[in-house]
This record gives C-alpha cells, structure tokens and sequence, in this order.
C-alpha cells in the first residue's frame, strides 16, 4: 500500500516468505512460464529476421557444444533447450532469493520485474553474449537496445514477479 506521511512517499513492505514446497513451485513454475514466453519471444524474434524455430535452441546449444559435431539434430535442440531453461532456473532462483531477503521485491512486483528486467538485458546483452561470442559486439542502434530490454522485462522478469508474488505465503 502507498501511503503519503509527512509529505514523503513510503510504500509499506512485509518480508516475504514462502513454504518449502512454495518455494520448489515457485522455482519450477517460474522457469516454465518465464522460460517459454522467452524462448516463443526467441523464436518469433528468428522468424521476423528469416530464421527457424531449430536455429535458435542450435544457436543456444552452440554455448556449451560445436552443434555441428553432433549428428543428431534432435540432440543439439535438447542441449539447447536445457541450456535455455538451465539460465532461466537461474534467473528464477536469484530472484526468488532476493524477493525473501528484500521486502519491496514482491511488495511490488511491477517494478520489480522493471528493474530486473533490465538488470538480466544488460547481463545477458552486454556481458554473456560477448564473453561467449567475444567476435559478435552487441549493437548500439536504438533497436539492438530497446528490444533486449522489452524482451527480457515482459517475457522473462515478469512472468517470474508474477509466479514470485503467487507463490509467497500469505500470513
């Protein structure tokens, strides 16, 4: 709640918690739910450009293996989605953390999921990309900029406010 005292702004925050099993369905159906609005927003992304559905779980799996060492297209699509998923458990997992140790994070999750949001573009973007691809600078252009970040804020950060905040006890 949002209240005004004394002419300043404060919004009232509770410590999260949640159960154990609050917290394992939390985990699991944030990095579902997050992990596939991702990888559906991955693959319109691909097809808009002329790309396929397989050439971004390939591209993905091109992180940790040579896909074109393996035979197996079906093998290189698995690594990837693993590899996919794996990142976004870990996405899940740091926030879910700090939403139990920060009271403002599922106080309020639509800022939250903002300001996370942007935290995972700039990781991702300009920092795990480039160290994975040192060859592929990202790019500077407005475009290169803004669609990172509106990607990683409705379709990753949200959905894991939303399943954050759905999971937290309710004393």
């Amino acid at each position: 709640m949002t209240t005004v005292t004394g002419g300043s702004w404060y919004i009232a925050a509770k410590p999260t918690s949640y159960s154990v099993v609050g917290f394992i369905l939390a985990l699991l159906g944030g990095t579902i739910f997050a992990g596939a609005a991702d990888l559906l927003g991955q693959v319109g992304l691909a097809k808009l450009s002329g790309g396929t559905p397989e050439s971004v779980l390939r591209l993905i799996a091109g992180a940790v293996v040579d896909p074109a060492a393996i035979a197996d297209a079906t093998t290189v699509l698995a690594i990837g989605a693993a590899v996919h998923f794996g990142i976004i458990l870990a996405m899940v997992l740091v926030y879910l953390i700090a939403a139990a140790r920060l009271p403002l994070v599922n106080s309020t999750p639509e800022i939250s999921a903002f300001g996370y949001g942007m935290i995972l573009a700039f990781i991702m973007t300009w920092i795990v990309l480039p160290l994975r691809w040192p060859d592929q600078v990202p790019g500077t252009a407005p475009l290169d900029i803004i669609v990172p970040l509106v990607r990683h804020i409705a379709l990753v950060a949200t959905p894991i406010a939303i399943t954050a905040k759905l999971a937290a006890r309710r004393d």
